[in-house]
């Protein structure tokens, strides 16, 4: 499952836990609505380069720019 859709599933979520918590009068709503940001921060990032060229890129791209060799896994250290 990607990043997007596990913070839509957490954003709904929290927002059902939101209005039942509101409804029963606890004031924790700002705690919910923060729940489907953890993806994004607990992810890993990855950098990719390319072995002809050595561009490097830290986005989605799979293969380089400049001239189209497919892009290889890298530690970000």
């Amino acid at each position: 499952m990607n990043t997007g859709k596990t913070s839509l599933i957490l954003l709904i979520g929290s927002l059902v836990v939101t209005f039942l918590m509101w409804f029963s009068g606890f004031p924790l709503f700002f705690l919910f609505l923060c729940v489907p940001l953890l993806p994004f921060l607990c992810r890993k990032k990855s950098i990719r380069h390319c072995p002809a060229c050595g561009w490097e890129t830290s986005g989605n791209e799979r293969y380089c720019p400049y001239d189209a060799t497919p892009l290889e896994m890298r530690d970000p250290d």
